[in-house]
């Protein structure tokens, strides 16, 4: 294992000129990309939407041990059986690159700042609060302003001679900003259709009339997801009304870069602490190219007699018009065999 308390706690990781190769393969880009292009808006957005098509953020290694997927076809597959298994920051290579399977944030996004750096852009890579009632607005909701804790990495990007910054992030999944942000307050943007809008404020934590504010904070910078009736085109600004839409909280977080030990005690509170948050279900997500921004999401989570079987469902894009219902839905057993051919098949993932 690598030393827990390393000397340069800052430094940033980059790749081999090779591993930048293999992973611009991956995500269906030419081999020439850095050396064609300096870093820019255009080139940090099309890399950033290549990355969300190819790459699926995944919780199956928190519930599967690898040499498991070649034992008997019919072997049930039973959350939490991997407890320690999701690998962490750019160890990721192996897998996400080379083998073409997924990981979750504190592994992709990290990873995917090592390409963004050796592709020539400057970049942060932070720590954020997620919100724990997605989709819905908070100001109309019994559970109001509901924050979890910093269980998710999201990256600041920029490069030399560029006049701003920008929000960029690889691994949140469902209902993600799949663009680029621009970190100033107020900042929105429309995603890959015209039904997703997203905005940037920089505020201190939103919290209810009801709940107790910090002694001591400063502000810091919320992501919200627009959220239209459906069948309603968006276009900016955005304005949230009765009529209109609302603005739904997805992650807060503060301009503070987070050295690696640090990301190290979020993984473990994420992934291997006995509340880890992300053992209680298994997702594999990713977009689907040339669709506008249409995700394929494979989901379970134990449920008392309901059968186990894994939901597979299509939300968003062009074709979803702003609806939060899923479509084209099938099932997969959660055994190893039928979800082995599944995943191979529809996400593109490799098994040694």
């Amino acid at each position: 294992m690598a030393d827990p308390w390393p000397v340069d706690p800052w430094a940033q990781a980059t790749l081999s000129q090779e591993q930048v190769e293999q992973y611009l393969d991956r995500i269906a880009l030419p081999r020439t990309l850095a050396a064609d292009e300096p870093p820019s808006l255009d080139l940090l957005r099309r890399v950033m939407v290549a990355h969300l098509e190819q790459v699926a953020k995944d919780t199956s290694p928190l519930h599967v041990p690898e040499e498991q997927w070649d034992g008997p076809s019919d072997t049930p597959i039973k959350l939490s059986s991997a407890f320690t298994n999701m690998p962490e920051s750019t160890s990721a290579f192996d897998r996400v690159v080379v083998q073409r399977k997924g990981a979750f944030c504190f592994a992709i996004n990290a990873l995917f700042a090592a390409l963004l750096r050796s592709l020539g852009f400057r970049v942060s890579e932070l720590a954020g609060r997620t919100f724990k009632d997605l989709g819905n607005d908070p100001t109309e909701r019994p559970e109001g302003w509901k924050w979890g804790t910093l269980t998710h990495e999201l990256l600041v990007a920029d490069w030399p001679g560029g006049d701003a910054r920008w929000v960029v992030d690889g691994a949140w999944g469902p209902w993600g900003c799949p663009v680029p942000l621009k970190l100033e307050d107020g900042a929105q943007t429309l995603g890959l259709n015209l039904y997703e809008g997203f905005q940037l404020r920089h505020e201190p934590i939103p919290l209810g009339p009801t709940q107790t504010r910090p002694i001591d904070s400063m502000p810091g910078w919320t992501l919200y997801r627009f959220i239209p009736p459906p069948d309603t085109p968006l276009s900016l600004p955005l304005t949230a009304s009765p009529s209109t839409g609302f603005w739904s909280p997805q992650f807060h977080f503060h301009l503070l870069s987070v050295p690696l030990a640090d990301f190290r005690l979020y993984h473990h509170f994420s992934a291997s602490h006995e509340m880890a948050s992300f053992t209680a279900f298994f997702l594999v997500t990713r977009l689907l190219p040339g669709t506008g921004g249409a995700r394929r999401s494979l989901m379970y989570a134990d449920k008392e007699g309901s059968p186990r079987r894994a939901k597979v469902y299509t939300t968003g894009g062009t074709e979803g018009r702003g609806s939060l219902e899923g479509r084209d839905v099938e099932w997969v057993d959660m055994e190893t065999g039928a979800l082995k051919q599944f995943l191979q098949r529809e996400f593109g993932f490799g098994f040694p």
